[in-house]
């Protein structure tokens, strides 16, 4: 059981810093019985439980740094912006981050609690002996993507208020 809860963090551990592999991760079982987590493919004998793909992530908010003068989202004199709307902005991209991270963890403990689940739900005695923790991964994994759904309210609700901001801010300047 050590041994397995071991094994377990550690494949967390790849799964949370995929991006340092940047590659594929094999999880597989030699002829012994020994699990290994390698980036290098499994010899023939082996049985092969799982392949994880690295695809990377597009980014979101990008800014356009590159616009021509003829650009019609900015003039090509630009005014110097408000501390109030650079605040509003700010505000709205931390908030887009904490909504990022929040649906990261919440798709990250929603594989754990499937994976954990899927482990000790394979006979009676294992689900009988495993029901409470079997329950509260779920919980988990619920209680994940609540807080999720809250941060992406959270981040529309900036968002919006940034934009009222600056257009209160252009309303002003004209």
């Amino acid at each position: 059981m050590r041994y397995l809860l071991m094994g377990f963090c550690f494949v967390l551990i790849v799964l949370a810093n995929s991006e340092i592999f940047a590659d594929q991760v094999y999880t597989w079982t030699d002829k012994d019985g020994n699990m290994h987590i390698t980036a290098e493919p499994p010899p023939q004998n082996a049985r092969v439980k799982d392949v994880l793909m690295y695809e990377p992530r597009p980014e979101k908010n990008v800014p356009n740094i590159e616009r021509g003068p003829d650009s019609k989202a900015e003039p090509a004199v630009a005014k110097p912006e408000s501390e109030e709307v650079r605040q509003a902005r700010a505000s709205a991209e931390t908030a887009r981050k904490a909504a990022e991270i929040a649906a990261a963890k919440a798709e990250e403990a929603t594989k754990a609690a499937e994976r954990y689940i899927e482990t000790h739900n394979r006979n009676e005695y294992m689900r009988r002996a495993y029901q409470y923790q079997m329950r509260k991964a779920a919980e988990d994994a619920k209680a994940a993507q609540e807080r999720a759904r809250i941060a992406e309210e959270k981040a529309v609700e900036a968002e919006k208020k940034a934009i009222r901001v600056e257009e209160r801010a252009r309303e002003l300047d004209d």
